[in-house]
């Protein structure tokens, strides 16, 4: 699915055709309105904010005041939109769902980033994210700089707890995930099997709510491969575990706990 698409599906599930409320107005095509930021937050979703309002109607006109990535200050006026009246009021609430949500995503990567002492470890976003917006929040995400962990099923292998339960020899199904030619990535719960697991051709080991303590630990014993934590890391902890040694950290707060922005749109 790309961008067009997404929205249009969107759209299609606000009924944008079918408003009740704006049939009611009289049809005015010389209609003006306002973009206004309530709070401050770096910027992201311009392309899919526009693209709503020219999905609905091609002559809509958008003037952009700011750019994706942007630092906007509360009561910035972010842009101007002009068009129909019918038109614009259709597109609101879509354009708006769009920029504020990723926003919203992207100004918490960055605030991640800015945060981690450890510059050198790649931050990574999840498949954690509302069904069918892992489009928007992940492209949130890699313009914040934060790549995704895997994007989807297909994108890599990814032995957790629950397949090594489901295999009678679960290193056996390790060698055969390496035999595949992909990336592969294997989830450790405790430091015994990290110690072992970290002795086979995979891609990166995932130690998952592991403490800081327990992460020293196994990078004292001089691991092969890189290596990736997660498990309930957030702003507050993340220098806790931005420990020498380690190349990613998983975050699953990025996708999950969405703080939308607050914006609205003004006809003036």
């Amino acid at each position: 699915m790309d961008r067009q698409q997404h929205i249009k599906l969107a759209l299609t599930e606000d009924q944008y055709k079918k408003d009740i409320t704006t049939k009611i107005l009289q049809l005015d095509k010389k209609c003006k309105a306002i973009i206004k930021a309530k709070e401050s937050f770096h910027i992201y979703g311009l392309k899919w904010f526009s693209d709503v309002f020219k999905s609905v109607n091609k002559s809509t006109k958008i003037k952009l005041k700011v750019k994706d990535g942007d630092l906007v200050r509360k009561n910035k006026i972010i842009g101007e939109i002009y068009g129909a009246n019918h038109a614009l009021l259709n597109s609101e609430r879509v354009a708006l769902n769009y920029l504020q949500t990723m926003s919203g995503t992207y100004d918490k990567c960055i605030r991640f980033r800015k945060k981690i002492s450890n510059k050198k470890i790649q931050l990574l976003h999840t498949r954690k994210t509302i069904p069918l917006y892992r489009l928007p929040l992940s492209e949130a995400c890699n313009a914040a700089g934060c790549a995704p962990h895997r994007y989807d099923l297909s994108s890599s292998i990814l032995i957790k707890e629950n397949h090594l339960k489901l295999a009678s020899k679960p290193l056996d199904l390790i060698t055969k995930a390496i035999k595949k030619d992909k990336i592969v990535v294997v989830e450790a719960k405790t430091l015994k099997f990290a110690k072992t697991v970290s002795n086979l051709k995979i891609s990166r080991i995932l130690l998952d709510n592991f403490t800081p303590a327990m992460i020293k630990s196994f990078i004292s014993s001089n691991p092969k491969g890189k290596i990736d934590i997660s498990g309930s890391i957030n702003l507050s902890n993340i220098n806790k575990f931005a420990i020498k040694g380690v190349h990613y950290i998983s975050i699953g707060d990025l996708t999950k706990n969405i703080e939308s922005k607050d914006l609205s749109m003004l006809i003036v």
